[in-house]
């Protein structure tokens, strides 16, 4: 019984990599790993992890938290690429912190630092839903 323990705490990962092998979804045994997979493979919304993955779709009880850790997940990814989130004036991720980092308190304030969005307008909405989640970090 020792040796089974001894080996067991030997081959303990821990950290990260446990947290990551957690099951979020227990209908089809979905991971945070299977939902980092999916977004380092190229999804960019929930509902295209979902596709991939199948989290959600049984019961439908883990939604709501797993549409909140893939929505961390995917702003992670975009602060960490620092991805241009604003072509026309090729505002990035990190500009969009900076500008929170130096006072700007709502989308408009980083709008009027950043120049955000005022340029074909197409990227209003999604960087409206981003600088609230960068608020609210």
């Amino acid at each position: 019984m020792i040796k089974s323990i001894i080996s067991k705490i030997k081959k303990c990962t821990c950290g990260d990599k446990a947290e990551n092998n957690k099951i979020v979804c227990g209908c089809f045994k979905v991971t945070q790993q299977d939902l980092e997979n999916a977004i380092k493979n190229g999804a960019n919304s929930f509902e295209e992890v979902q596709a991939i993955t199948k989290v959600g779709t049984g019961c439908g009880r883990c939604v709501n938290g797993n549409k909140d850790l893939v929505n961390k997940l995917l702003l992670d990814k975009k602060i960490n690429e620092n991805q241009i989130v604003c072509g026309c004036f090729k505002v990035t991720v990190q500009d969009l912190a900076n500008a929170i980092k130096n006072g700007a308190n709502s989308f408009e304030e980083v709008q009027a630092i950043t120049k955000v969005g005022t340029g074909c307008g197409n990227c209003i909405e999604s960087n409206k839903e981003l600088v609230a989640q960068l608020l609210a970090r």
